[in-house]
């Protein structure tokens, strides 16, 4: 298992994640869900996270932002830490409930709002289901982690098997923290000192950009001008406001969201890509198009095209040990419209190639350290305009492609469910021991019937399936 690098400050990205909630539209809660076959053995749950507590300096520390424009946020230990407050049992009314009834509570946590003096997570078991199966439910800020980042904390938190040899080891103190070494006040220089020093990394980086940029200059002037012309257009297109909507019908927004589940044989998704030589996020991203056509066409609105926002991940061998957020947002406009499944499968590969090579991306930390020193208030309003124009948003995590178990308890199931932030519906693919698990969350305001929607993904999943050749496509 490998250790998790931790800074006491927060990166630029996870800055404006951080700031943006100051509209709550803007919130970035990610909210996982897992079926048990069973209840887990509540002792050992209770050891596992406090391991896990011990481990993780994130899950113990709160954010502080007394600074705000003068340097980002830092990670501090809370000094009034209750595991007790994060970490709750639930029996939910009604007789022997389901994965609707558990999704239903989900939501109503997922829209909650942390208490910011506070360390930005919670996890709760539901237990008592049908079958006498039970759920559990974990919630964490955005801020703490990205996708991946995510998947490295589910490491600290499950076994590979039902009954794994007992851990004689003690967990380290809860009171040790290898990145926030005081919960005393911090001088009012530390800030500026960390600024500067930001500062400085990044003219370093910019001075050895502008060297080489000179020196590929005198090489090829021609080719170096064409590429600081596409580079420049592309910085344009990453943040200029597009608060609109495309889509005629999914334009309300509001906090009210729906958590909504599907899953499909992960062997017959993967077939289904590569029998067109198509990656499976580019199958996953065709699917999402197709429902997103079906729907507007059930409500005879007819929609052309929409614009989507993808997480692309930057997370390298280097810093594959980081723990703050490293993926990149790209938004692009995909079309819509009736195409059998390898025609849209066609155009979204292409489609995709481009984004990903798009100039920027390397330069979204620096443009989001320019945006963050606008201030909170500033930021809040220009990327309320970026994102509040999106249509959808989707996002791909590879989990572990075998069994887990949880204090006994084996996780059938694993769904994940992604922030809306302002778009109409979030996607999130997360794969698990053979079944690509989709979590679809969507604005109440402009998806007004998710049942008709999850309808809409299942027939475009069914479709897709039908380009696996020779394999079983049946759930």
């Amino acid at each position: 298992m490998s250790d998790i690098l931790y800074d006491e400050w927060m990166s630029e990205s996870d800055a404006v994640l951080w700031h943006i909630e100051r509209d709550p539209m803007l919130r970035s809660t990610i909210t996982s869900v897992w079926l048990l076959d069973s209840a887990p053995d509540h002792d050992r749950l209770d050891a596992m996270i406090e391991r896990t507590i011990a481990n993780l300096p994130r899950l113990r520390q709160r954010v502080i932002d007394d600074q705000p424009g003068v340097s980002t946020p830092r990670w501090e230990d809370d000094p009034h830490f209750d595991p007790e407050y994060h970490y709750q049992w639930v029996r939910l009314a009604g007789h022997k409930p389901g994965m609707r009834e558990v999704l239903d509570y989900a939501q109503h946590l997922a829209v909650r709002s942390f208490d910011k003096d506070r360390p930005l997570w919670e996890l709760t078991v539901v237990e008592r289901l049908s079958h006498k199966r039970a759920a559990f439910i974990m919630k964490v800020h955005h801020a703490i982690a990205d996708g991946l980042g995510m998947v490295q904390m589910l490491e600290h938190m499950v076994d590979l098997e039902a009954k794994p040899p007992i851990d004689n080891e003690s967990a380290d103190s809860i009171g040790d923290s290898s990145t926030s070494p005081a919960t005393w006040p911090v001088p009012a220089t530390r800030p500026i000192v960390h600024r500067i020093s930001s500062e400085a990394k990044t003219g370093v980086r910019l001075g050895k950009a502008s060297l080489r940029t000179a020196s590929e200059l005198l090489r090829d002037p021609r080719g170096t001008i064409e590429q600081l012309r596409r580079t420049t257009e592309s910085i344009v297109r990453v943040v200029t406001p597009a608060a609109t909507p495309l889509s005629p019908l999914m334009t309300g927004r509001s906090t009210h969201t729906r958590l909504d589940s599907l899953s499909v044989p992960f062997a017959s998704f993967k077939a289904a890509a590569n029998s067109q030589e198509a990656t499976l996020n580019d199958a996953f991203v065709a699917v999402s198009l197709d429902a997103m056509d079906r729907y507007h066409q059930a409500f005879d609105t007819p929609c052309t095209e929409v614009r989507m926002a993808m997480p692309i991940s930057v997370r390298s061998d280097e810093t594959a040990t980081n723990s703050d957020n490293q993926f990149v947002p790209a938004r692009l406009v995909l079309p819509l419209g009736e195409m059998d499944p390898a025609e849209r499968l066609a155009d979204v590969k292409a489609l995709l190639r481009e984004v990903r090579d798009e100039p920027a991306l390397p330069h979204v930390s620096d443009i989001s350290g320019v945006i963050s020193r606008l201030g909170p208030a500033a930021s809040v309003s220009l990327l309320g305009s970026m994102m509040k124009g999106v249509d959808i948003t989707t996002t791909n995590v590879p989990g572990p492609p075998f069994p887990v178990w949880m204090a006994g308890s084996r996780v059938d199931e694993f769904y994940a469910f992604g922030p809306l932030a302002g778009c109409s519906v979030n996607i999130a693919l997360f794969t698990y021991d053979g079944t690509a698990y989709l979590g679809v969350t969507t604005d109440a305001a402009a998806v007004t019937d998710a049942d008709l929607f999850s309808e809409c993904m299942r027939e475009a999943l069914d479709e897709m399936l039908t380009l696996a050749p020779d394999l079983d496509t049946a759930d």
